[in-house]
């Protein structure tokens, strides 16, 4: 039995740009060694023959909405049955993992919990090759990349034996990553931020594959529907802000900075109903400054 079974839907390896990243991409879950099973689902072109010349194991036959986009809840069922890791984790496929990650991965405590994090943004246009002394593209990600905003997470760590009861959430759309953090929350679960633990790496691409995308990157129907089944539509997005502990490289602590404590508050104003009377207060606050400072540009 594997300590660690990544899966991932990648896209077609059709688009000469994207199937490098998603080669480069399996190559480091591969290279991370012997306590990895890799896991590549779908029946995108090229899914099926990556995943037996890089070492992996292909899941095809996927479920999949109107617009041919495999679903997550089928992905996570999968996973689930055919991993052999006591842990899962699912990662998108245009993200790279390192040595530290499943070092990190090692130190979780053995309960129920969802680990999540931060990821590097960076410019990769070249093929890369893992053989576990990736010290130095840690390094230079960290020097030539961007630490993202963290409005949402890249991978997902917890427990095999744990049902989340994911919606058919569409792969690659907006929304769904937030409702794992809420979700992991709301069953009371720890929710462990690993940014300060590991370099995850994510190879900038364009947003071309997405269905009938309208505005911005990934927009369009699906996101529409992601949000619809998240079911916090103009109510809260979670987000790592909200984890309850983090993984520093020495030990695990509570998430208690200032970053954290104004997001468990605006979480429990948004979603409590105590909180209510609390957000009338503060809309009509709002509105009394809006109309002075409105009053104080006109005088």
């Amino acid at each position: 039995m594997s300590q660690l079974t990544v899966f991932s839907i990648p896209k077609g390896f059709v688009d000469p740009h994207i199937s490098l990243i998603q080669r480069n991409a399996v190559r480091s879950w591969v290279g991370l060694g012997a306590d990895v099973e890799v896991l590549l689902m779908g029946d995108d072109p090229g899914a099926a023959e990556v995943a037996r010349e890089l070492g992996a194991t292909h899941v095809g036959d996927p479920a999949k909405n109107e617009f041919g986009t495999p679903l997550l809840d089928w992905a996570f069922a999968q996973a689930a049955q055919r991993g052999s890791g006591e842990l899962l984790c699912y990662v998108n496929a245009d993200i790279l993992l390192l040595s530290d990650f499943l070092a990190a991965v090692r130190r979780l405590p053995a309960v129920p919990l969802l680990a999540i994090g931060q990821r590097w943004d960076c410019d990769v246009t070249e093929p890369l090759e893992f053989d576990g002394a990736d010290a130095q593209l840690a390094a230079w990600a960290r020097s030539a990349g961007a630490l993202d905003r963290g409005s949402g997470s890249d991978y997902f760590v917890f427990p095999r034996d744990t049902d989340f009861g994911i919606p058919p959430f569409a792969v690659g759309r907006p929304g769904w990553d937030n409702w794992m953090m809420g979700r992991t929350l709301e069953l009371g679960y720890p929710l462990i931020d690993m940014t300060r633990s590991t370099t995850v790496i994510h190879q900038n691409h364009d947003y071309g594959h997405v269905a009938a995308r309208s505005g911005s990157n990934w927009e369009g129907p699906e996101a529409d529907r992601n949000r619809e089944l998240a079911g916090r539509i103009d109510r809260y997005v979670h987000s790592p802000a909200n984890a309850t502990q983090l993984l520093t490289p020495d030990r695990l602590l509570p998430a208690r900075s200032a970053r954290h404590v104004r997001a468990k508050a605006e979480e429990f104003l948004a979603l409590r109903p105590a909180a209510a009377p609390l957000r009338h207060l503060l809309r009509g606050a709002r509105r009394l400054s809006a109309r002075r400072q409105a009053a104080g540009a006109r005088s």
